[in-house]
């Protein structure tokens, strides 16, 4: 099985879309082939400083922009 990289690393500054937005965060964590019940890559993606503030986990990594 051929795993690729992961694209982002901690730190990096992403876009993702959420409910009709598209909102901007640093990647908190990276899960390499995402969590126990997912077969891709995943983030945690903390976004600060307006109302939609927060820590949003295992995104796919499909959709980042």
């Amino acid at each position: 099985m051929h795993v690729q990289q992961m694209k982002y690393i901690v730190g990096d500054q992403v876009k993702f879309p959420l409910g009709g937005q598209i909102l901007q965060g640093t990647i908190a964590i990276a899960d390499f082939m995402g969590s126990l019940e997912n077969d891709y890559h995943s983030y945690d993606i903390s976004v600060r400083g307006d109302v939609n503030a927060g820590l949003y986990k295992h995104l796919p990594e499909a959709d980042i922009v």
